[in-house]
């Protein structure tokens, strides 16, 4: 093989190899963009049910969201860290 042909081998092996990356770059980004947007939503759905319970006083229903949101949150950011890390 002579050394423009190792070199055009070389030069198809790294295209193959950055076109592969792009694509996991582009699925870990959509996971990413899914994880937020399904996080947004539940925040601003929780938040008015918060502000909604709290204006008629039931502070028993303010806390049961504020304890959901909590375990919710943690889920969320965990798989915002599972995409990130291409896991996703």
């Amino acid at each position: 093989m002579s050394d423009l042909e190792t070199q055009l081998a070389e030069a198809q092996r790294l295209q193959e190899y950055y076109k592969r990356e792009l694509e996991r770059q582009r699925a870990m980004n959509a996971e990413l963009r899914k994880a937020v947007a399904d996080m947004a939503r539940t925040f601003q759905e929780t938040l008015a049910e918060s502000v909604e319970a709290a204006d008629s006083g039931d502070l028993a229903t303010v806390r049961r969201i504020a304890y959901a949101n909590r375990e919710a949150w943690q889920a969320y950011l965990q798989q915002i860290v599972k995409a990130a890390q291409g896991g996703g």
